[in-house]
């Protein structure tokens, strides 16, 4: 009976070797088998975990063994046994990085250049920088992205002058809740307005701002209305969505205008609804006027555009 357990023990622990050995040969054939299926391949790179492995199997095999097994040369072999003795661990000491080119300072001066002309490029900024020392844009770009001035591409805005911008804040106190502008009543607004279809138009210019800048008017482009050849539209919308759009053939001067409120605003006009329209001739016209005053349709007042 005491034989019998004494060989079934026996058995039990072979069979937990047998695992754990090939536990740890899928572990070096996973680290290592790409280099055992092509010898001509360098030596592996020994990282940590490959380390570790080859300190243990040390223990109990030649160094030409190991070397053989994890195909690296002996001499990393006995490098690492060495480390391992003298520190006790199997990390790599930290290593230095190659030295800057610039220094700090220098890249705070890049940084100013770089918001005092933001629509430069990193070529431009070099040239202005230092030119004397190499250096790719793509280093250049890294230094600024590191400063928060990331590369994108301008947001386009109209060109306001003074007067204008005023008429607008001054729209925006008068239309506020504080003067009865509700929700309920801002639903009953029609915004319309022509827009063209045109062959030509502004590119996309990049630049280089800061997170959270991109309405700000260092970093936008300001573009001009209606250039090149077009195709003319008109249409509205309202709180439920676009209601109508029509093409408008030719110019359109006041004449046209009412003819195109005639066949596209006026059959689908409810009666409490706001008209809003911009300040074109064609809009604001004495003949206009008496013809939306006939229509008996109510116009937003004031817009500022």
């Amino acid at each position: 009976m005491v034989l019998h357990q004494t060989k079934a023990w026996r058995n039990k622990s072979s069979r937990i070797e047998d695992r754990r050995n090939t536990c740890n040969q899928l572990l070096i054939n996973q680290l290592v088998g790409v280099y055992k299926k092509n010898p001509s391949t360098p030596g592996l790179h020994i990282n940590c975990n490959l380390t570790a492995l080859i300190i243990k199997r040390l223990k109990t095999r030649s160094t030409a063994e190991v070397a053989d097994t994890f195909n690296v040369s002996q001499r990393q072999v006995q490098r690492k046994r060495k480390r391992f003795e003298e520190t006790g661990d199997v990390f790599d000491k930290p290593r230095s990085d190659r030295p800057r080119k610039k220094a700090a300072w220098e890249d705070r001066l890049l940084v100013r250049k770089s918001k005092a002309s933001p629509f430069s490029t990193a070529a431009e900024l070099h040239q202005a920088w230092s030119p004397h020392v190499p250096m790719s844009t793509r280093t250049i770009c890294r230094i600024l992205s590191q400063n928060g001035l990331h590369g994108r591409i301008s947001a386009q805005k109209p060109a306001l002058n003074k007067r204008q911008l005023k008429k607008r804040v001054a729209f925006a106190k008068a239309h506020s809740l504080l003067q009865g502008w509700t929700l309920e009543k801002w639903q009953k607004v029609d915004f319309s307005d022509e827009s063209s279809v045109e062959i030509h138009h502004s590119r996309r210019k990049y630049c280089r701002r800061p997170t959270g800048a991109r309405m700000d008017p260092r970093f936008t482009q300001k573009t001009v209305k209606f250039g090149g050849g077009k195709i003319m539209v008109w249409g509205y919308i309202q709180y439920g969505g676009v209601r109508n759009i029509c093409r408008v053939e030719g110019i359109i001067n006041s004449l046209k205008y009412q003819e195109v409120l005639a066949t596209s605003y006026i059959p689908n006009h409810k009666r409490g609804q706001i008209l809003q329209q911009d300040g074109s001739r064609s809009h604001t016209s004495i003949s206009t006027s008496k013809f939306l005053k006939a229509k008996k349709i109510k116009v937003l007042q004031d817009w500022p555009a």
